[in-house]
């Protein structure tokens, strides 16, 4: 399904399904995440569960239901994190196993430009993996 893109700030959207990038190594400590992570604190306690109980694996996605009726959405699309720009992080299989995962599971979802921030992947690539997997779920691309 064709993303649609609209400006603004994905923590205050009023789409009720967000989905975003995180590592399997249990940090949300920079970029989108970290933001659901301030935004959406039971969001991070949910991750840090599964990684404590039976450990963050590459292409799964999961859902945590919030206090205001939001699900957020954490997608393990890379195994792990830096700073090194001219290292991809995001596993652009993992991101069709994750999207491959909701489909169908709402109506629509937000998300950033997921995996082509600080994961370094390549917007092109990525939109068409979402596009090419989606077919029941409307994808929503917040930039600022």
């Amino acid at each position: 399904m064709k993303i649609e893109y609209r400006k603004g700030d994905l923590m205050s959207t009023d789409v009720l399904h967000i989905i975003h990038g995180c590592n399997s190594r249990g940090a949300m400590n920079s970029g989108v995440a970290y933001a659901v992570r301030n935004t959406y604190p039971k969001a991070y306690d949910d991750y840090r569960c599964v990684y404590n109980g039976y450990g963050l694996i590459i292409g799964q996605v999961h859902p945590s239901l919030q206090p205001n009726g939001k699900t957020i959405w954490n997608a393990i699309t890379q195994d792990n994190y830096g700073r090194d720009a001219n290292k991809v992080y995001v596993s652009y299989k993992a991101i069709a196993d994750c999207f491959s995962a909701i489909d169908g599971e709402m109506e629509e979802i937000a998300m950033p430009l997921i995996g082509s921030g600080l994961a370094n992947g390549d917007w092109g690539v990525i939109s068409a993996i979402i596009e090419n997997t989606l077919v029941k779920t409307k994808p929503i691309a917040y930039i600022l």
